[in-house]
């Protein structure tokens, strides 16, 4: 169970290294004068519904593991309102980092409340799915424990 544990958390923070990579990563500085006809409006796409298809569909897939793998290793998130606060958080804290890149070194990432929807609702799949795949929620348990089976 241990080795089990182990196997989904090491899996976790590689999904979630490659989350960073993705969202974040790389980083090109754009010098001011870039940003001299832009206004900062630009950055910010706060109304919901203006999507790009395929990106908020990629944004979905992005998020599917987070809702299987989390409950996985953390009992308290196998359930649906607390895996949207989670997956809410989570896709928060992306948008504000890349809010702040975009405001201190110009990366040029947009902070778009479209991804925070999308993230969300791939973290509600992904949860769907586990709970679709492993029916019993108390199997689900014995997974998340970290007791030995």
């Amino acid at each position: 169970m241990i080795m089990r544990r182990h196997f989904i958390g090491t899996t976790l923070i590689g999904y979630a290294l490659s989350v960073i990579a993705v969202t974040i990563f790389p980083i090109h500085p754009h010098p001011a004068s870039y940003w001299a006809g832009d206004p900062f409006s630009d950055m910010l796409r706060w109304i919901p519904g203006d999507v790009d298809g395929p990106s908020f569909t990629l944004n979905v897939i992005m998020f599917i593991p987070f809702g299987i793998l989390l409950p996985l290793l953390w009992r308290r998130s196998d359930g649906y309102l607390p895996m949207l606060l989670r997956s809410g958080l989570a896709s928060t804290a992306i948008e504000l980092v890349q809010l702040i890149l975009g405001l201190t070194v110009g990366s040029r990432r947009t902070v778009d409340i479209n991804d925070l929807i999308a993230n969300t609702a791939g973290a509600l799949i992904g949860l769907l799915i586990l709970h679709l795949a492993v029916p019993d929620p108390d199997h689900r348990a014995r997974v998340a424990s970290s007791g030995r089976s």
